[in-house]
């Protein structure tokens, strides 16, 4: 790979810069390839892994049972992470009801809850670290993901590189932004700059392209950006919204290490996959039994030999012995005296079986995913399941907090690009949907209890507890007093059906709301709770 600059005849340091992003985007190519083959389980043993000089006949089977000799785990792993990533909308910290519209607005109007299920989160899993870029030109919509396959930020996180293909001008384009502090440490510029060079096509691999993905994987070539672009025009500062919120408009999540949720434990993936492969080899191929014959057979037809009797063939006449053991149903072989036949065995294959599953146990312990999660046919307590369960709740957890910081930097920067100056410096907590997967009935007895000796308020226990949204405790709040006005008023020696029936298990609604109850309720239950 060429060592100089990017930009022709360029010195400065955005060349600089330029270069070496453009270069760590090159060496991130070989690695996501593989990572996207294990995830999409297109991964294949190792080519030396076929036996050599084996019949040219049989070639073709074993190159067959490489395609689809591997298991899937890669995916369960990561996505039994991130689908239990579930944002719950925002609040702003210190606001008294606890809610921000504004923040959830934008939310809404970027698309935010499909980009981050479909792009954001599975890219994290997946290799490590995703993008999403703030700025104009898509209407309304002011954030948009950027796959890391096109994207790459610094480790200080002060420039980053973005390419891009124009197919229509015939052109590729990356886009440098920089983030420059004073002395002290604080922002006080942010800009971009263009290089760009003539090309009929995108010389950077594409996440969705199949075909150049398996050559990746075959020769392990980084990509070469080459040095042959021009800078266009000028410097580009139309970068005051990420300037308030000291940050550039590109944003990064990343997880802890920078690496897939199952990129550790690729070595133990590959084994599996080895010891599948065996497996498929042996059962396919010992199918077909191999045959001898024991004994010494005739060359000849003797005098006595029945078809010599019948007059089909002469005595002394060589025995063609090529049709003479067809494989047919009902098919009747006549053996010389003394001859048998020898018939290969079955070659056991249960503890190459018993080591797969050994090893998705194993596998299941390093990546902290529970063992049920990868395998149907586990056994145990609840309480052992709970506690399997643990790690990978620590780690859902863990993510939640590295993205909750990346994804309301992206929300102040749209709010501030759309005019709302002071959001940059709001502080937003993000809510996530509990992620426990607990039962309706252990829920509520839990949070009878934590209400009923005062550990916790109503509304701390439907927002931590239940994931309800303010939204979802106000229209809750609402819906509780219509049901309280639209009881039978209380006779004297009788108790209308109608307040026993809404009377819950939990204990929550009990009894009906009087002048004096009133203000209890706006703060969340009667006073008699």
């Amino acid at each position: 790979m060429d060592a100089s600059n990017l930009v022709v005849q360029e010195e400065s340091e955005d060349a600089f810069v330029l270069t070496n992003l453009a270069r760590q985007l090159g060496r991130n190519i070989p690695r996501f390839a593989e990572l996207k083959a294990f995830k999409d389980g297109r991964e294949m043993v190792d080519e030396s892994s076929v036996p050599q000089g084996v019949d040219p006949d049989a070639a073709p089977v074993y190159q067959k049972i490489r395609h689809f000799g591997s298991l899937n785990l890669a995916r369960r792993i990561s996505e039994a992470v991130t689908d239990h990533q579930q944002p719950n909308g925002f609040r702003r910290i210190g606001d008294e009801d606890s809610e921000s519209e504004a923040v959830d607005g934008m939310y809404r109007r970027c698309r935010m809850a499909t980009m981050l299920r479909r792009d954001t989160f599975p890219d994290a899993g997946d290799y490590g670290c995703a993008y999403g870029y703030v700025g104009r030109g898509m209407g309304g919509r002011y954030i948009r993901s950027v796959s890391p396959w096109e994207c790459v930020m610094s480790d200080d996180g002060d420039s980053a590189v973005m390419y891009t293909f124009d197919a229509m001008n015939q052109r590729e384009c990356m886009d440098l932004f920089r983030l420059s502090r004073d002395d002290s440490g604080y922002p006080v510029k942010v800009y971009s700059r263009t290089a760009v060079r003539e090309a009929e096509s995108r010389s950077l691999l594409a996440e969705s392209d199949d075909e150049g993905i398996d050559k990746i994987l075959d020769d392990n070539k980084e990509w070469d950006p080459g040095n042959d672009w021009e800078w266009e025009g000028d410097e580009n500062n139309d970068f005051d919204y990420a300037l308030r919120c000291g940050s550039l408009p590109i944003v990064q999540y990343s997880t802890p290490d920078g690496k897939g949720l199952f990129e550790p434990h690729l070595p133990t993936l590959k084994r599996i996959d080895r010891q599948l492969f065996d497996r498929l080899c042996i059962t396919m191929m010992q199918a077909f039994r191999q045959r001898a014959l024991k004994g010494e057979l005739p060359q000849a037809y003797a005098e006595d030999d029945p078809l010599v009797l019948s007059g089909q063939v002469n005595a002394g006449d060589p025995i063609d012995y090529s049709n003479a053991f067809r494989m047919a149903p009902a098919a009747m072989w006549n053996l010389p005296e003394g001859v048998d036949v020898w018939e290969s065995q079955v070659t056991e294959t249960t503890s190459l079986q018993a080591n797969i599953v050994g090893d998705i146990k194993q596998l299941a312990a390093t990546s902290g995913i529970p063992l049920d999660v990868l395998s149907p046919d586990v056994q145990g307590s609840a309480a052992g399941a709970d506690l399997k369960r643990e790690g990978l709740k620590f780690k859902v957890e863990n993510l939640n907090m590295l993205a909750a910081d990346a994804i309301t930097l992206m929300l102040r920067m749209a709010m501030v690009l759309d005019g709302d100056a002071s959001a940059a410096d709001a502080d937003f907590e993000m809510m996530w949907k509990p992620v426990d997967t607990t039962s309706q009935l252990e829920l509520a007895q839990a949070a009878q209890l934590e209400y009923s000796t005062g550990l916790k308020s109503r509304k701390t226990i439907l927002t931590h507890s239940y994931g309800f949204t303010a939204q979802d405790i106000a229209e809750d709040d609402m819906n509780r007093l219509s049901d309280q006005f639209n009881l039978q008023p209380v006779t004297t020696g009788a108790q209308p059906a109608t307040s026993a029936a809404a009377t819950p298990a939990t204990g929550w609604d009990v009894g009906t709301l009087g002048t004096d109850d009133m203000q209890a309720v706006d703060d969340g239950l009667p006073e008699a709770f």
